[in-house]
């Protein structure tokens, strides 16, 4: 486990959780790359536990979908497809619309204070050309909207969709073009979300989505992403 990464046994969290958390955070910022076995016998030593905090650490994994597991062979972080995708960004879609309706209804204006926030900041990190800092500023963009709508339940399987979108994305730099997609997608969302107008604000969402997902495809494709699962 990179040493950059490792948490301190003092944390008050179950020590499964805390390598659960530690590992996630590898995984879909591209440390650990898809297809790679992780070592259960390496990470109980780097931890200095025994093998069972790990074992439930990558149960949780593979029950958010980011490593699979296999006799004899062990955990690997899960590989992304041009299929499998297209699955997520169907679900996607209609999650966020969910999200921004709700959020237009619920939301507080501290919310939207910050998704204002978020959004400026997304697009000083594009145009500073640091576009891995500015997938990681849209992702939490997204997170909070989702948590604006205080659903808990829509807020983690928003969580869990965004997890595998971020692997996607870690994997291939955006394109100028896109990017200044996204400023104008941003702040027609937010535009709908100060109004109050919640099918506004769905139609936004799931426009914004539409388009990511098309630009996203076409960047895998070229990336020679695996077309099938």
């Amino acid at each position: 486990m990179p040493a950059s990464s490792r948490r301190s046994l003092e944390d008050p969290s179950p020590l499964h959780q805390r390598i659960y958390e530690t590992l996630r955070a590898e995984v879909i910022s591209g440390q650990r790359k898809p297809g790679e076995l992780l070592s259960e016998a390496e990470l109980a030593r780097s931890w200095g536990v025994s093998r069972s905090p790990i074992r439930e650490a990558f149960r949780q994994l593979e029950e958010h979908n980011l490593v699979r597991w296999a006799p004899r062979r062990g955990a690997t972080v899960a590989r992304l497809t041009v299929a499998g995708l297209r699955d997520i960004y169907e679900v996607r879609e209609a999650l966020e619309a969910l999200s921004a309706g709700l959020a237009a209804e619920r939301g507080s204006p501290a919310d939207l204070a910050k998704m204002r926030d978020l959004a400026a900041a997304v697009k000083q990190t594009q145009d500073e050309g640091d576009y891995m800092r500015a997938i990681m500023l849209d992702d939490e963009f997204h997170r909070l909207m989702a948590s604006s709508t205080r659903n808990r339940m829509l807020e983690s399987q928003s969580g869990r969709i965004l997890d595998r979108v971020i692997m996607a994305r870690m994997m291939v730099r955006e394109e100028p073009g896109r990017t200044r997609e996204i400023v104008h997608e941003h702040q027609a969302i937010l535009d709908a979300l100060g109004q109050r107008q919640a099918a506004k604000a769905a139609e936004q969402a799931a426009r914004h989505v539409r388009n990511a997902r098309v630009r996203l495809m076409d960047m895998l494709q070229r990336a020679s992403v695996d077309p099938e699962d």
